[in-house]
């Protein structure tokens, strides 16, 4: 079990990581590896729903990164919806949907302060699915991750002050 919990550390440091580089392209390639990182995480603790959404938003950043469209939004929230479908077991397995359909809404404005913002909304509510599938590394990282997006954004508006 210990290693599941690991596996789920590695992909928020590849996260972490993330905010800290400068381009969008840069941003969303490091968050491809911890989507995929955190697909295997979720798969292995059970969270099909947590898994496939993690999964589908990898492919929908790499999509994102070629084509920077917004037609990409609904094709991407069908495709969550479908899953939702397929797995759905309760509230809690809807909540990965909605964190990663908020924070694709918030891709789109293509700035950096948009992204930070995104991913403190979509970690708050992963946060309550890695409580529900008991993903302790899950739960230590998103809540530090949404302290350390706070930290971002507040030093990104200090900066344009």
């Amino acid at each position: 079990m210990i290693y599941i919990q690991l596996i789920g550390l590695l992909a928020f440091c590849i996260l972490v990581l993330s905010f800290y580089k400068k381009n969008t392209v840069t941003i969303l390639t490091y968050q491809t590896v911890a989507n995929l990182t955190y697909a295997l995480h979720y798969f292995l603790l059970g969270g099909l729903t947590g898994a496939f959404i993690s999964a589908i938003s990898a492919i929908r950043n790499i999509v994102f990164i070629k084509y920077k469209n917004m037609i990409i939004i609904p094709i991407f929230i069908l495709l969550y919806l479908i899953i939702i479908i397929i797995f759905y077991e309760n509230i809690y397995s809807m909540l990965p949907m909605i964190a990663n359909s908020c924070y694709m809404i918030f891709m789109t404005f293509n700035a950096k302060k948009h992204l930070l913002i995104g991913e403190i909304i979509s970690a708050s509510l992963w946060l309550f699915y890695s409580i529900f599938v008991l993903s302790y590394s899950g739960i230590i990282t998103e809540s530090i991750l949404i302290i350390s997006n706070t930290v971002q954004l507040l030093r990104l508006k200090n900066k344009l002050e």
